[in-house]
C-alpha cells in the first residue's frame, strides 16, 4: 500500500511541474545555434609521489576554447590562445615555467577547429580533417569528456554506466538546486576501475597470469574522477558555467596502505566567459567521421617514454646512432650503452622496409654493425621487422644460428596483430624445416608462444592453431618421435583449450595406438596439458586425474599427470580422491611422490594457493607419515616458498624428483621458480632433465656398438620359460629442456650416438673426430674473438587515457648490451700428433695465454607520466648495472709433474668491476625545445636531515649561547666522517660509506663504495626507501708499493717435488730461551710446568712414549690466554709429567707451533674427576673425548704427592674405579662421584656417614653445577673417582651449600680455596687427598704439609684465571636433583661417543706403566682431549698395561716409587730427545704455493703456503703454514686432526702464529641418549675488526633466529665459545641448540628435508672410517646403498628388494635364480639340485663371454669349470681372469665377479648363493629374486610380467625345462582344466588355466605334488573348447581371469624306460 501511495505523490508533484511550464526546468545543458559560448580552459597534470618535499612532474595547458552550435545537435568546438607550460621540481614550492616552444607545437596540433555531435548532454561522433592528428583529437576529447552529463529529471542521486573519454565507467550523481538562482550544481564521481568498456593498453606482460585473489586485497593501481558542475537554467535552456574536474590515478607496487603509492594528477577547469549571438565560420575542409567521445591510442604506441627527438631523416639517423653504438663499444660498454640501443629501436620502428634493406645492404658485411642490426631489428616487434626477417631467410643471407636468435626475439616481443601472424605464419609454413634443427625448434616454439599471445588477447586463434594440430597429425601418422615431441610442445605453448582433443591422441588409455609410442611422447603429452590447465581447468583435471588412478601406465608418467593436476588448483574432493589413491598405491615411487608434493604444497603462503594449501593439508591427515619415504632413490617434491604482505610479492621454488626403479640417478628432475608481483603470478624460469641408461654407459665406459650380440645367444634357453618377454628397455639418452615464463624456449638431447661419440673422443684416437683436431690446431695458433649482444629483455607497458586527454603510461623496460672479447693461444709441448688422444694432454706441457673481458652493461628504467610524441613529463627511475670483468692470465699446466703456474700483470689503473647505480628523476621534454628538457631528483640530498646532526632549540634566551656552542661542536664531530671506512672520503657526504681491503703486498686494492639516499624519512615504506639515489660500486685500485711491480705469479707444485718450489723455509723460532734444567725434582717439575709446552707428553706422538697420554698427548694446546695456565701444579713429586701445563704466554716457555692440535679445542666442561684415596690407583680415568677444554683447571693432581710423604694411608685404597667414565656421575651437581662404582665408595671413607669432618672430603668445594658434570661439554669426562664421601649426606648438604658460595667467578675463587683449606686443616684428613678442583676453585685437601707447599703454586696460578671461570660450563644452576625434572633442551648435557685410540706406538716398557698406574692422578681430567683418548671407557685396556682399574693399594703404591723414578729419568730425556711437533720438521710438504709479486728490484714478496699430511691407522693429521717470502715471523697456521669420532681444526695467525686463534671440533655423541652433534668453536685473541664485525652481526642474530623459528633462553653462556648442538629426535626432525655469548637459541623438533641415517651406530675397527678415506668411503657407501643383494639357499630366497619368501624347489631342475630381462641378456644365473639326498647343488653363470659352472666336489670342496674348462684347480691358484671376468676363492667360498655384464659378485659356498648386481642392473633383472625396482608389490613376477598367484606359482614359473627327460628333469608346463564347474553370471562354466602349470612329461607318474593358486578363464559349458583347442589357441594371453583357485603341480616324477 505505501509504496502504491508514494508512485502516485509523484506522478501527482510531477503533473504539478509540467503544468508550472516545463520549459524553464530544462537542465540539460545545450549550445543553441547561432550563438558562440567562450570558455577558459585550463587543464594541469602532474605525476609524482602525493607527499611534500619531493618533486614533481607536469605540463599545463590554458587556453580558450569556443564552442558554438552551427546545426541541430551539431556543434563546433575551437581552441586558440594556447599557453604551455612545464612543472619540474619540488612540489609545491616550485611553479610552472612557460614554455614557448611547446605552446607552438600544441598551437600547431590545435589549429583545426573540430565537429560534434551533442544532444541532451551526449557527445558523439566527431568529426574532423584528416590533417587533425590522432593526439590532438585525444586534447579535444578531453575537453568535451567534460560535457557529457547524464542528468535525470526524476532523482537528485543515482548510479548509471557512462560513456567518457576513459570508456564507460560507473558513475554517482548527486544534484542540488539553487531555485532562486536558477543554478543546478552537479556532482559526479566515475571509479575508472570498475567499467563494462575500459580503454587501455597492456602490452609485455602476456605470459603472466593475473593473481585473482592478490588482486581483491589489494589493487596495485586504482584511478577516480570527480566532476563539479555549476549549471544556469533559463526557460529555454541550460548552460555550464562552470565545470572542475580532478581525477586521481594510483600506483602501488607493493601493498596498497603500507607499501607507499605513486600518483598522476590530472585536473580541468572550465569557466564560461562569454556568449556572444552569431553565426559562428566552419572551414571549407573535409570532414571525416573520426570516432566517438573514446580516447584512441595514437602516436604514444610507437614512443618510448624513455627517449624524445625528432625524427627528420630517419635513414641517416639510424646511420648515425648505428655508427655511434658499434664505435662507443667497440673498447668498454659504457653505462648508456643499453640507452643508445633503445634510441636506435625506436628508430627502427619509425622506418619502413626500404630503410631496413638500405641499411642492411650497407653495413651487414661488417660483423660488429651486422651483429646490432640482427640484435635490434626482431626486438622493433612489428610486421616489417618479421618481413625483413622472412625476406632474408628466402634469400639465405643469414646463418641458421642468426636466424634462429632472430626469429625467437622477434615472434616472442611481436604483438600478434593481423599482418603479424600473417607474416610469421608464413615464417612457419615456409622457411621452418620440420626437423629437430635448432631452427626448427625454436621456430614451432616461438610461433605456439605467439599463438598462445593471440588466444588470450582475442578469440579468433583458429588459423595458428589449425597449422599446429596439422603439424601434430602429420608427426603422428609418420610416427616420427622427434616431431611428435615438437608438436606436443608447441601445442603445451599455446595452452588452448581446443588443442586437448589432438592431445589425447598421444596419450595412453584415450587413443588405441598411444599405448605403442615411447614412454617420452607419453610424457611430453602430459606436460602439453599444463597450460591448458589455466584456461579450462575441469577439462584437464579430469584426464590428469584419470592417468593418475591408471596403475597400467607407467609411474613416471602419473607422476606427470599428478603434477599437472596440483597445478590447476583442484578442489578438496579432488584432492581426498588422490590421497585416498595413494593408500591404496601398489608403487612407492608414486606414494613418496604425491606424499611429498602434498606436504610440500600444504606449507605455501602465496594468497592465490591458500584455499588449495588447507586442502592439501585435510588431505595429508588422510595419509601417514609412512609414506615419508627416506633416501634420494625415491620421487620427491621439495618446495620453497615465502611471500610477503608488506611487499605484496613472493617467490617460490620447486624442485621435483622422479625416479623409477629408485636407481641412483633420478631419471627426472624439474626446478620451477614462481613469482607474485603486481597482482600477476609468473614462471620466469623452469628447467626439467630427463636421463636414461646413463649410469649404465659410464659403468661400461667406451665400448663400441654391438659388443653385447656376441657369440652366446640367450633366446634358445629362454624358449623353455613361458611365454617370456624382455623389458622395453630405454635406449640412453640425456634430454633437458628451458622454460620461460611458461613457454617453452627449447629443448634437446642426446641420444646414444652422441654420448658414445663424446665417450669415443675422451678414450679413442680421434681420426673419426676432426673437430677437435681444429680446436687444437686453431689455439696453437691463436683465437681471437669478439661477440656482442643487444637484448631488450622486457617491455611492459600500461597506457591509460586521461581527462585531459593525455595519456598516462606505467612502463618498465629492462635492456642490455652485453660483450665478450678476448684472444687465447696455445703452446702444447710435445706439439700433439696426428693420432693423439685427448688423454695425451694430461702428460703434456701446456701453456695457454689469454686476454679476456666480460661486460655487462644494463638498464632498468621505470616510467609513470605522461609521455606522447610532443611532450614527456613524469618520474623516471633509472637503474644502471655495469661489469666489467677483466681476465688476463698466462697459465702453464704440466699435469705429469703436477705443476702450475700462473702469471697476472699487475693492476695499473683504478678498474671499476662492477658499479650499480638507480636514481628517480622528476622530467619533462617536449620535442619542441630538447635542449631545454629538465631532469630533477626526486630528492635533494640536501633535503634529507639527518636527525643525529640536529640540536634542541630552547625557547628561553639563555638557551641561544649554549645551542651555538652545542652546534658546534657537533659540525666537528660529524666532519670527522663517520661513515667512511677505509680511506675518508673528501665529501662530506653522510650517506656515503667506503670500505678498501688493501693488499699491499701485490699492490692492489679492492674498493667498496656505496650511497644511499633514500625518502623513508618522509614515510617509512618500501616505495619511499627505493626513491631517492642508490649506488654501489666495487673496484680494483693500485697501491703504491716502494719498488714497482712487474707481474703477480702464483706456482702450484704437489707431490714429490713440491719441496723444491718452497722460497723460504718454514721455521719457528723459540720466542725465548729456554731456561736449564736443574738437579732438583721439583724445580725439574716446575722447569717442565713453565718452560715447555708438553715436553715428555709430545712424545709420545713420535714413539718414544710418555705415561698415560696415550693416543697422542702431543695435543697439548697452547690454551686460551683466559685458561688458567699453570693449574697443574700438582704432582710436585715428578711422577706426573704428562700433566701438559698448558700455558698461553708464560715465561720462558718453549714454543710449538703444532704442540696442540686438540687441546685447546677439547671440551669445555672442567671434568674434575679428582682421584680420591692417596697412592691408589685410582686412575680415574678421566676418559671421553674432550675433556675440559677451555679452563684447563680441575686437574685432580693430589694423590700422587700424598702417596710420596709416605703417608699412604691404605684407608681409601679401594682404587674407586671411575665407572665408565663416558658422563656416569657426573649429573649430580653435588658431589662428582656419586656413581664411583666398585666398592670404592664405602672404602675410603671409614666413617661410612662422616660429615663434613669424614676424612675425604672429596667432592666439597664444587663450583656451582660444575664439580664434575662436563656439563654442556661434549665427554663430561666425570671424575667419579672421588670416592665414598659423598655417601654422607652432611657432606651433600656442605657441597650445595659450598656450590652456592664458590659460585662467583673470579673473587671467589682464591677465597673459597682458603676457606677449603682452612676446613682441611681442622679436619687434618691426611690421605684422602682429593682436589676436586673445579674451574679454579681449588679445593685440595691434602695432608697439611703438602697443601702447603701446593699453595704457593696455586696463588701463583690464581690471577690467571682470566674470567675463564666459566668457561668451560655452560654456566646454568641446574639444581642437584636435575634429574628429576624433564630439562629443556638447551640444558641437556652433550656425552661424545669418542672411542679412544692408541695409534700403534713403540710402549717403552716400564716408563709407560708409571705415571698411569701409579695411581699418580693421571686422572688430570684437563687432559686437553688427548689424555681423555687415553682411557678406554669401559676399563678397555689400551696400549700397554695402563689403567687396571682396581688393584689394590698397596699394589700400587708399591709401583709409585718405581714410577717415580722412571718419570724422573723421563724427564730428563725430554729435554734432548724432544720432538717437534710441525710436521714439517718430520716430513716434506705434500703441496707448496707460492704466490709472488714480482718487483723490479727482485726483492722477495708474497706468500708462500706449505700443507702437511700425515694419517696413520688412527688420526691424520693435516696442518698448512702460510709465511711472508720476506723476512717476517708473521705466520697463518691452520691445522686439524681428525679421529673416527671427531674432528678438530684451528686456525692461528699472528707472530709465529702466536697473536690470535681459533679451534674447532666436532663430536658425535649423545644429548639425551639421542644420537647427537656437537660442533664447538672457541677463540682466544682476535683482532679487532673481526671482533667488530662479529658484534654487529651478532646485532641481527636474535631477530634472524626469530624469523627462522628459533627460541631464545637466557642463559650466561661463555664469552669465548660458540657451540651447535644438533641432537636427532626421530628420523625427520632434530633438536638444535645453538649457544654463542650472549644469547642461547634452541628449536626443537626442526623438520629436515632428508631422513637421518640413525640406527645403531656401527661398531667402528680401526680401519673404519676415517679422515683419509672418508670420501671414498661415503661413495662406496652410497654405491654399496644402491646395489642390490638376493640370496637363496635350501628352504627360502631373499629378494633383491629384501623381501624373504620360504620355498623350495630341490629337484633337479634348473631354476633361474637372477637373469638380464632386456632384450639382449647379459647374464643368466641357474642352480639345480645335484643329488636329492644330498643337501649339494650346482651353479651356473652363463654370461655373454663365459660360462662358469660350479658344483659340489666329493670332499666337500667345489669345482669351478669356465667354459667346460676346470679353473683354480691347484691350491696355490687363487685368480682366474679371463675376458672382464674374474673368479677366486676365499676359503671355501667362490666369487665371481663380471662388472661389465651387471654382475658385481656372485658368491657360493655350497649351501648359499649370494647374487650382487651393479646398480645400474635397477629395475633390469627378473628371475627368482625379483625385479630389484626397490619396490615391493611386484615381487611375484613371472616371465609373461603378470603376477603371480603364489609364491609356488611364482617360483615354478622361472623353472627351466628341458627337451628330454633324460636330464634329470622330467617335467613339462601344461595348462589344466578346473576340476569343478563354478557358476559365472548365472551360467555353469568350464574353466581352463590362463597360465601352465607343471606337470610330469608323457609316462611319467608324480611322486610329488605341491598346490599352486592360479587364474582361471571359464566358458558357458555349453559353448566351451576343449582343453586341446584352449592349449592352440592364442587368445590365452588376452583372456581375463574369471576365478583364482588352487590346483595340484607335479614336482617329481618317475619315469618309465626311455621317456620321450
Amino acid at each position: 500500500m505505501i509504496q502504491i501511495h508514494h508512485v502516485l505523490a509523484v506522478v501527482l508533484w510531477y503533473k504539478g511541474i509540467t503544468h508550472q511550464g516545463s520549459q524553464h526546468l530544462n537542465y540539460q545543458p545545450d549550445f543553441s545555434e547561432n550563438k558562440v559560448y567562450t570558455f577558459n580552459y585550463e587543464s594541469v597534470l602532474l605525476s609524482g609521489l602525493p607527499e611534500k618535499g619531493l618533486a614533481r612532474a607536469g605540463i599545463r595547458i590554458k587556453s580558450k576554447v569556443e564552442i558554438s552550435g552551427i546545426g541541430p545537435k551539431l556543434c563546433l568546438i575551437r581552441i586558440h590562445s594556447i599557453e604551455a607550460a612545464e612543472y619540474n621540481g619540488v612540489w609545491p614550492t616550485s611553479s610552472f615555467s612557460r614554455s614557448l616552444k611547446l605552446t607552438q607545437v600544441l598551437t600547431g596540433q590545435l589549429s583545426n577547429p573540430i565537429k560534434f555531435e551533442y544532444s541532451n548532454g551526449h557527445v558523439g561522433n566527431l568529426m574532423a580533417p584528416d590533417s587533425v592528428s590522432d593526439d590532438g583529437l585525444n586534447i579535444y576529447r578531453g575537453i568535451l569528456n567534460v560535457l557529457e552529463l547524464s542528468i535525470k529529471k526524476m532523482q537528485h542521486s543515482y548510479s548509471l554506466q557512462e560513456a567518457g573519454i576513459g570508456g564507460i565507467c560507473n558513475t554517482t550523481y548527486a544534484i542540488q538546486e539553487n531555485k532562486r538562482a536558477n543554478l543546478v550544481y552537479v556532482t559526479k564521481s566515475k571509479d575508472l576501475n570498475s567499467c563494462e568498456e575500459k580503454v587501455q593498453m597492456v602490452t609485455g606482460s602476456a605470459y603472466t597470469h593475473p593473481c585473482q585473489t592478490c588482486q581483491q586485497r589489494n589493487k596495485n593501481s586504482r584511478a577516480t574522477a570527480t566532476y563539479n558542475y555549476k549549471i544556469k537554467y533559463t526557460r529555454n535552456e541550460a548552460v555550464i558555467t562552470q565545470a572542475d574536474v580532478e581525477e586521481i590515478h594510483q600506483f602501488a607496487p607493493f601493498n596498497e596502505i603500507t607499501g607507499g603509492n605513486a600518483i598522476v594528477e590530472a585536473r580541468q577547469k572550465l569557466t564560461l566567459t562569454d556568449v556572444q549571438k552569431h553565426m559562428a565560420e566552419v572551414p571549407p575542409k573535409e570532414f571525416q567521421n573520426r570516432g566517438s567521445l573514446q580516447y584512441q591510442f595514437g602516436s604514444e604506441l610507437l614512443q618510448l617514454p624513455v627517449h624524445l627527438f625528432r625524427i627528420k631523416n630517419v635513414e641517416s639517423q639510424i646511420e648515425e646512432s648505428l655508427q655511434d653504438l658499434v664505435e662507443s663499444t667497440s673498447e668498454q660498454l659504457p653505462s648508456d650503452a643499453p640507452a643508445k640501443a633503445l634510441k636506435l629501436m625506436q628508430l627502427f620502428r619509425a622506418a619502413n622496409e626500404e630503410n631496413y634493406e638500405s641499411v642492411w645492404k650497407q653495413y651487414s658485411s661488417r660483423p660488429a654493425y651486422r651483429r646490432y642490426i640482427l640484435d635490434i631489428i626482431p626486438a622493433v616487434a612489428s610486421h616489417r621487422a618479421l618481413r625483413f626477417l622472412r625476406h632474408k631467410m628466402e634469400r639465405q643471407e643469414l646463418t641458421n644460428w642468426e636466424a634462429a636468435q632472430m626469429v625467437l626475439v622477434a615472434l616472442h616481443s611481436s604483438t600478434p596483430t593481423q599482418d603479424v601472424m600473417e607474416e610469421a605464419t608464413l615464417i612457419v609454413k615456409k622457411h621452418c624445416p620440420r626437423s629437430s634443427t635448432v631452427l626448427g625448434k625454436v621456430c614451432h616454439l616461438s610461433y605456439a608462444s605467439l599463438c598462445h599471445k593471440q588466444c588470450s588477447s582475442s578469440d579468433s586463434c583458429s588459423e595458428c592453431l589449425q597449422l599446429l594440430h596439422g603439424f601434430a597429425g602429420e608427426a603422428l601418422s609418420k610416427s616420427n618421435t622427434e616431431e611428435i615431441s615438437l608438436a606436443l610442445k608447441a601445442l603445451g605453448n599455446v595452452g588452448h583449450p581446443a588443442s586437448i582433443k589432438h592431445i589425447k591422441k598421444f596419450l595412453p588409455g584415450y587413443a588405441a595406438g598411444a599405448s605403442d609410442l615411447p614412454l617420452k611422447v607419453h610424457a611430453t603429452a602430459v606436460m602439453a596439458l599444463k597450460n591448458i590447465g589455466m584456461k579450462d581447468p575441469k577439462m584437464v583435471q579430469a584426464i590428469t586425474l584419470e592417468i593418475f588412478l591408471n596403475y597400467k601406465i607407467h609411474p613416471r608418467v602419473r607422476m606427470l599427470a599428478a603434477v599437472v593436476l596440483l597445478e590447476t588448483k583442484p578442489s578438496l574432493p579432488i584432492l581426498m580422491t588422490l590421497a585416498d589413491a595413494v593408500l591404496k598405491e601398489p608403487s612407492m615411487q608414486v606414494a613418496s611422490f604425491i606424499y611429498s608434493h602434498l606436504r610440500a604444497l600444504g606449507r605455501s603462503t602465496a594468497p592465490d594457493l591458500q584455499v588449495m594449501a588447507s586442502a592439501c593439508r585435510m588431505a595429508i591427515r588422510a595419509l601417514s607419515p609412512k609414506f615419508d619415504r627416506s633416501g634420494y632413490q625415491f620421487s620427491k617434491v621439495f618446495r620453497f616458498s615465502m611471500f610477503k604482505e608488506l611487499l605484496m610479492s613472493g617467490l617460490a621454488a620447486k624442485y621435483l624428483v622422479l625416479n623409477n626403479a629408485g636407481s641412483l640417478i633420478p631419471t627426472m628432475a624439474m626446478s620451477q621458480l614462481r613469482t607474485h608481483f603486481l597482482g600477476r603470478v609468473a614462471d620466469p624460469l623452469e628447467v626439467g632433465i630427463t636421463v636414461e641408461g646413463l649410469q649404465e654407459m659410464f659403468a661400461k665406459g667406451y665400448s663400441p656398438d654391438g659388443d653385447w650380440e656376441t657369440d652366446y645367444d640367450f633366446k634358445e634357453i629362454l624358449k623353455t620359460l613361458s611365454d617370456w618377454k624382455a623389458f622395453s628397455s630405454d635406449k640412453p639418452f640425456a634430454s633437458g629442456y628451458l622454460k620461460m615464463f611458461g613457454q617453452e624456449l627449447f629443448f634437446g638431447g642426446l641420444d646414444k650416438n652422441a654420448i658414445q661419440s663424446a665417450l669415443q673422443a675422451w678414450y679413442g684416437p680421434d681420426e673419426k673426430i676432426p673437430s677437435i683436431r681444429r680446436i687444437i690446431s686453431s689455439l696453437q695458433s691463436g683465437v681471437g674473438r669478439q661477440w656482442t649482444k643487444a637484448l631488450l629483455s622486457s617491455e611492459i607497458r600500461h597506457i591509460v587515457p586521461t581527462c585531459t586527454g593525455f595519456p598516462m603510461e606505467t612502463s618498465f623496460y629492462y635492456s642490455s648490451v652485453t660483450k665478450v672479447a678476448g684472444n687465447v693461444q696455445a703452446q702444447i709441448t710435445p706439439s700433439p700428433k696426428s693420432d693423439f688422444r685427448f688423454t695425451e694432454l694430461l702428460n703434456a706441457n701446456v701453456r695457454l695465454r689469454s686476454k679476456m673481458s666480460l661486460s655487462m652493461a644494463k638498464e632498468m628504467t621505470f616510467v609513470m607520466g605522461i609521455n606522447t610524441h610532443m611532450v614527456q613529463a613524469g618520474l623516471e627511475a633509472h637503474t644502471k648495472m655495469n661489469a666489467h670483468v677483466p681476465v688476463n692470465v698466462a697459465a702453464t699446466v704440466n699435469m705429469k709433474e703436477k705443476n702450475i703456474k700462473i702469471e697476472i700483470p699487475p693492476c695499473k689503473d683504478e678498474t671499476n668491476i662492477i658499479t650499480v647505480r638507480s636514481k628517480t628523476f622528476a622530467v619533462t621534454r617536449n620535442i619542441g625545445d630538447l635542449a631545454a628538457s629538465k631532469m630533477t631528483p626526486v630528492l635533494l640530498p640536501e633535503a634529507v636531515p639527518d636527525i643525529m646532526k640536529m640540536s634542541f632549540d630552547s625557547d628561553s634566551a639563555s638557551g641561544e649561547t649554549d645551542n651555538t656552542r652545542v652546534r658546534q661542536s657537533a659540525e666537528d664531530v660529524s666532519s670527522g666522517n663517520s661513515f667512511s671506512f677505509g680511506h675518508s672520503s673528501s665529501r662530506k657526504d653522510p650517506f656515503f660509506q667506503s670500505m678498501c681491503s688493501n693488499a699491499s703486498t701485490f699492490g692492489l686494492q679492492v674498493c667498496i663504495e656505496r650511497k644511499s639516499v633514500h625518502a623513508a624519512f618522509i614515510k617509512n615504506v618500501p616505495l619511499y626507501y627505493l626513491v631517492g639515489e642508490h649506488a654501489l660500486r666495487m673496484s680494483l685500485k693500485p697501491v703504491y708499493t716502494e719498488a714497482p711491480i712487474e707481474k703477480i705469479q702464483v706456482t702450484i707444485q704437489a707431490g714429490d717435488q713440491a719441496p723444491t718450489k718452497m722460497v723460504r723455509l718454514v721455521t719457528f723460532e723459540d720466542p725465548e730461551a729456554q731456561v736449564s734444567s736443574s738437579k732438583e725434582v721439583i724445580k725439574r717439575v716446575k722447569k717442565i710446568l713453565d718452560d715447555t709446552d708438553d715436553q715428555g707428553t709430545r712424545k709420545s706422538r713420535s714413539s718414544s712414549s710418555s705415561a698415560s697420554s696415550t693416543s697422542g698427548s702431543a695435543e697439548s694446546t697452547t690454551s686460551s690466554p683466559s685458561s688458567s695456565d699453570s693449574d697443574n701444579r700438582a704432582s710436585r713429586r715428578g711422577t706426573q709429567i704428562n700433566l701438559k701445563a698448558r700455558r698461553s704466554k708464560a715465561k720462558g716457555k718453549k714454543f710449538y707451533p703444532f704442540g696442540d692440535s686438540s687441546g685447546s679445542s677439547s671440551s669445555s666442561g672442567s671434568s674434575s674427576s679428582s682421584s680420591s684415596g692417596s697412592g691408589s690407583s685410582s686412575s680415574s680415568k678421566s676418559s671421553s673425548s674432550s675433556s675440559s677444554s677451555g679452563s684447563s683447571s680441575s686437574k685432580s693432581s693430589s694423590s700422587s704427592s700424598s702417596s710420596s710423604s709416605k703417608s699412604s694411608s691404605s684407608s681409601s685404597s679401594s682404587s674407586s674405579k671411575s665407572s665408565s667414565s663416558n658422563s656416569s656421575s657426573s649429573s649430580k651437581s653435588s658431589s662428582s662421584s656419586s656413581k664411583s662404582s666398585s666398592s670404592s665408595s664405602s672404602s675410603s671413607s671409614k666413617s661410612g656417614s662422616s660429615s663434613s669432618k669424614g676424612s675425604s672430603r672429596s667432592s666439597s668445594s664444587s663450583s656451582k653445577g660444575s664439580s664434575s658434570s662436563s656439563k654442556g661439554s661434549s665427554s663430561s669426562s666425570t671424575g667419579s673417582s672421588n670416592s665414598s664421601s659423598s655417601k654422607a649426606s652432611g657432606i651433600k648438604h656442605k657441597a650445595k651449600k659450598q656450590s652456592k658460595t664458590t659460585s662467583l667467578p673470579h673473587a671467589s675463587a682464591a677465597e673459597g680455596e682458603q676457606r677449603v683449606r682452612e676446613q682441611k686443616r681442622k679436619t687434618q684428613s691426611s690421605s684422602s687427598s682429593s682436589r676436586s678442583t673445579s674451574s679454579g676453585t681449588s679445593s685440595s685437601s691434602e695432608s697439611v704439609g703438602a697443601s702447603h707447599r701446593h699453595s704457593k703454586y696455586e696463588r701463583q696460578a690464581e690471577p690467571k684465571h682470566v674470567n675463564s671461570q666459566f668457561n668451560s660450563h655452560s654456566s646454568y644452576d641446574v639444581s642437584t636433583e636435575w634429574e628429576y625434572h624433564l630439562p629443556k633442551v638447551y640444558r641437556l648435557r652433550f656425552r661424545s661417543a669418542h672411542v679412544h685410540r692408541h695409534p700403534d706406538r713403540k710402549v717403552s716398557s716400564s716408563s709407560s706403566s708409571s705415571s698411569s698406574e701409579s695411581g699418580s692422578s693421571h686422572s688430570n681430567s684437563s687432559s686437553s682431549g688427548s689424555s681423555s683418548r687415553s682411557s678406554h671407557p669401559s676399563g678397555t685396556t689400551s696400549s700397554s698395561s695402563s689403567h687396571h682399574h682396581g688393584e689394590n693399594a698397596g699394589h700400587s703404591s708399591r709401583r709409585s716409587h718405581v714410577s717415580r723414578g722412571v718419570s724422573i729419568h723421563h724427564s730428563r730425556g725430554s729435554s734432548q730427545t724432544r720432538e717437534r711437533n710441525f710436521l714439517g720438521d718430520v716430513i716434506p710438504p705434500g703441496i707448496t704455493i707460492v704466490a709472488q709479486a714480482v718487483r723490479s728490484d727482485n726483492r722477495n714478496q708474497g706468500y708462500q703456503a706449505t700443507a702437511y699430511v700425515r694419517s696413520d691407522a688412527a688420526k691424520v693429521d693435516v696442518q698448512l703454514v702460510v709465511v711472508q717470502l720476506a723476512e717476517t715471523n708473521w705466520k697463518a697456521c691452520a691445522d686439524a686432526v681428525i679421529l673416527p669420532l671427531k674432528a678438530q681444526a684451528r686456525l692461528r695467525w699472528g707472530k709465529e702464529c702466536r697473536d690470535y686463534r681459533i679451534t674447532a671440533m666436532a663430536t658425535t655423541g649423545q644429548l639425551a641418549k639421542k644420537p647427537a652433534v656437537q660442533l664447538k668453536v672457541q677463540w682466544g685473541n682476535l683482532p679487532s675488526w673481526i671482533k667488530k664485525t662479529s658484534t654487529a652481526f651478532m646485532q641481527y642474530v636474535p631477530g634472524a633466529a626469530l624469523v627462522l623459528g628459533f627460541s631464545e633462553a637466557h642463559q650466561r653462556n661463555p664469552s669465548h665459545e660458540f657451540i651447535v648442538r644438533a641432537a636427532a629426535t626421530s628420523p625427520r626432525t632434530i633438536d638444535t641448540v645453538i649457544k654463542a655469548p650472549g644469547v642461547t637459541l634452541y628449536y626443537q623438533a626442526l623438520r629436515m628435508p632428508f631422513t637421518l641415517p640413525l640406527g645403531p651406530s656401527p661398531t667402528y675397527k680401526t680401519r673404519d672410517i676415517t679422515a683419509w678415506n672418508v670420501f671414498p668411503q661415503i661413495a662406496s657407501q652410497i654405491a654399496q646403498e644402491d646395489q642390490s643383494t638376493c640370496e637363496v639357499s635350501e628352504g627360502d630366497f631373499k629378494t633383491f628388494d629384501h623381501v624373504s619368501r620360504t620355498y623350495s624347489f630341490n629337484k633337479s631342475c634348473n631354476l633361474i635364480v637372477a637373469q638380464d630381462c632386456t632384450e639382449h641378456p647379459k647374464f643368466i644365473i641357474t642352480t639345480r639340485k645335484v643329488d636329492p639326498q644330498s643337501f649339494s647343488r650346482e651353479v651356473h653363470i652363463n654370461t655373454t663371454s663365459a660360462n662358469i659352472t660350479i658344483c659340489p666336489a666329493a670332499n666337500s670342496s667345489l669345482l669351478v669349470a669356465c667354459n667346460e674348462e676346470p679353473v683354480l684347480l691347484h691350491s696355490g691358484v687363487s685368480e682366474y681372469e679371463k675376458d672382464n671376468i674374474k673368479i677366486y676363492k676365499n676359503g671355501t667360498t667362490v666369487i665371481v665377479e663380471a662388472p661389465t655384464h651387471g654382475l658385481k659378485n656372485v658368491t657360493f659356498d655350497g649351501v648359499i648363493l649370494k647374487v650382487t648386481v651393479s646398480s645400474w642392473m635397477r629395475g633390469k633383472t627378473c628371475g627368482v629374486c625379483g625385479n630389484n625396482d626397490r619396490e615391493k608389490h611386484n615381487e611375484l613376477l613371472m616371465p609373461n610380467h603378470k603376477l603371480a598367484h603364489s609364491c609356488s606359482a611364482f617360483v615354478h614359473s622361472w623353472v627351466l625345462l628341458e627337451e628330454t627327460c633324460s636330464g634329470g628333469c622330467k617335467l613339462q608346463r601344461s595348462y589344466v582344466k578346473l576340476n569343478r564347474n563354478p557358476t559365472i553370471d548365472g551360467e555353469e562354466s568350464t574353466c581352463y588355466s590362463v597360465d601352465p602349470v607343471l606337470k610330469c612329461m608323457k609316462d611319467c607318474t608324480p611322486i610329488e605334488k605341491t598346490s599352486v593358486k592360479v587364474g582361471f578363464h571359464c566358458f558357458p559349458k555349453d559353448t566351451a573348447v576343449s582343453l586341446l583347442e584352449w592349449q592352440r589357441s592364442s587368445d590365452k594371453k588376452s583372456a581375463s581371469e574369471d576365478v583364482v583357485e588352487s590346483v595340484d603341480a607335479d614336482i617329481d616324477c618317475t619315469c618309465m624306460g626311455d621317456c620321450s
